[in-house]
C-alpha cells in the first residue's frame, strides 16, 4: 500500500505542484458550505496558503507512517480533537475523502488505477477513523 500511496501521490506533485489547491477546489465545489470552517473567515487560524501547505505536509506525513501504528495512535486522535474545535463533524470526513481521491484521480490522469484507488480508500479509512476516535 504505501508504495502506491508514495507514486501518485509523487505523481501528482510532479503534475502539480500545488496538489492540495486541487483538493480544495474539488471540497469547496462539492460542499461550499465547508469552505466557511476555513481560514480567517472561519474558525480555522490558518490562511488559504497555509493550511494548503499544513494539507500536504499531513500527507506526505501520512504516506510516510501509514503502516506505523504509533505514529498514528499518537498522531491521529489529538488531530481529530483539534478538529472538532474548527466546526468538523463526522459526515465531513467522508466528503474529504471523497475530494482526496478525485483531486488524485484528475491529476493523476491516465497513471491512477484501480490499485492507486484502493490504497488511498484504505489510508483514508484508517487515518479517518483514527481522527474520529479522538473526536469522541
Amino acid at each position: 500500500m504505501q508504495r502506491l500511496l508514495r507514486e501518485s501521490f509523487e505523481i501528482a506533485l510532479e503534475r502539480d505542484d500545488d496538489f492540495p489547491r486541487l483538493f480544495y477546489d474539488v471540497l469547496f465545489h462539492r460542499h461550499p458550505e465547508i469552505e466557511a470552517l476555513f481560514g480567517e473567515r472561519g474558525r480555522g487560524k490558518n490562511s488559504p496558503d497555509a493550511q494548503r501547505i499544513m494539507f500536504g505536509q499531513t500527507l506526505i506525513a501520512i504516506v510516510d507512517h501509514v503502516h506505523d501504528p504509533a505514529w498514528l495512535e499518537a498522531t491521529l486522535p489529538p488531530m481529530g480533537r483539534t478538529h472538532i474545535g474548527y466546526g468538523v463533524t463526522a459526515p465531513m470526513y467522508d466528503y474529504v475523502g471523497d475530494a482526496l481521491l478525485t483531486a488524485f484521480a484528475e491529476v493523476c490522469a491516465e497513471t491512477w488505477t484501480p490499485a492507486h484507488e484502493a490504497a488511498w480508500r484504505e489510508a483514508y479509512g484508517l487515518i479517518a477513523s483514527t481522527m474520529l476516535r479522538g473526536a469522541t
